[in-house]
């Protein structure tokens, strides 16, 4: 069984050590938004914690928040889910990891996209579930080419993770009648000047896997969910009631909070925010010579080619890491389709840090 380092983790760990050191270390690598959790979430957990005794929930998760979620995808894609297809996760990584031990077993072959969020091809080494890359190059603005798949799943993730792609209604619904779609969209409402489309919206015979940690900055809370087709709830909630018993009531209890119209205007005032990040790092690495294949859609990271400094990302990162006090992530971290040339930026900082890290780096590369 091949299960490869989560290579940005690695640099989180030496970033760590080296602030242990007292080194100052400006943090560019982890997808961990730094914005805070609203409060209304927070006090939520609080009167739950005081009025109530914490024991396990049903193990797909509250009723309420299931319906509150299908009344989200109702409102935000014109879709139609029933609650009993929402299933509720400590994350959205254990439902990812159901999903994929459902469709690996009754369809054979799962294609994900290389460069790509390294979990997936991790997640099925230890399915044991036989997988397929699908090289997305930048010379095509990491378009998924849908001649290219053969498999009969495909996990797809738009926005992307590390490129900030998001693909087209067009070409998910292309996709979703070559395959069967796993659609991870865990960065839907992290999106700039365009919409993410669900896979919901093309085709009833899917999965789609969301959270609550990214747009509505949940990290720590660990709540997750997919929404799966009628067939597979039986079998889902089976993986699920021996792997993780339940999810965290609390959060369940506080998330629900998230959909009041009060926060959820708060949340979408954060993209702005996130908006205005992205254009302050695309700007300043584009001057620094790193070249930006293609400008982010959504989710919050830059992924940019660094060939004019290094053509092997990990000991690039590492040597950034080390003296110029800046921690990215090595391109490595996410396949193998030329990503020695590549490295991820990561702009979950404020627009300072952002400017002081940019500094830090024109000091080292000039």
């Amino acid at each position: 069984m091949e299960i490869k380092p989560f290579y940005v983790m690695e640099i989180l760990e030496k970033a760590k050590e080296l602030e242990r050191k007292g080194k100052e270390i400006i943090h560019f690598e982890v997808g961990e938004p730094d914005l805070p959790v609203p409060e209304k979430v927070k006090k939520e957990a609080i009167k739950a914690l005081n009025e109530m005794e914490m024991k396990y929930t049903e193990s797909t998760g509250i009723l309420p928040l299931k319906e509150k979620i299908t009344e989200y995808y109702c409102e935000t894609y014109g879709v139609n889910a029933s609650p009993e297809q929402v299933i509720i996760t400590p994350g959205s990584s254990p439902a990812l990891l159901a999903v994929l031990k459902v469709i690996g077993e009754k369809l054979g072959e799962i294609a994900y996209t290389d460069p790509g969020y390294p979990c997936y091809k991790n997640m099925l080494n230890f399915l044991k579930v036989k997988s397929r890359k699908i090289d997305v190059r930048a010379e095509n603005g990491f378009e998924i080419p849908v001649n290219e798949i053969e498999s009969p799943a495909m996990i797809i993730n738009s926005p992307a993770n590390p490129t900030g792609k998001i693909l087209s209604r067009e070409r998910i619904k292309k996709l979703s009648e070559k395959c069967f779609l796993i659609s991870d969209e865990i960065y839907h409402g992290l999106t700039y000047g365009k919409r993410a489309i669900s896979a919901l919206e093309v085709t009833e015979e899917c999965c789609v896997v969301g959270g609550f940690s990214k747009f509505f900055l949940m990290t720590g809370w660990r709540v997750g969910w997919v929404i799966v087709p009628k067939w597979m709830v039986k079998e889902i909630t089976a993986i699920l009631q021996n792997i993780v018993i339940s999810p965290p009531t609390v959060s369940q209890i506080a998330a629900l909070k998230c959909f009041d119209e009060e926060v959820l205007e708060e949340l979408k005032e954060n993209v702005k925010v996130f908006e205005k990040r992205r254009n302050l790092m695309l700007k300043g690495i584009q001057e620094l010579g790193f070249k930006v294949p293609v400008k982010p859609e959504g989710a919050f990271y830059i992924y940019a080619d660094c060939s004019k400094f290094s053509n092997d990302s990990y000991s690039f990162t590492s040597r950034i890491l080390e003296k110029a006090g800046v921690a990215i992530t090595p391109g490595i971290d996410f396949g193998e389709n030329e990503t020695d040339r590549f490295v991820r930026f990561s702009y979950c900082t404020d627009e300072n840090k952002i400017e002081k890290g940019l500094e830090k780096l024109y000091k080292h590369l000039k």
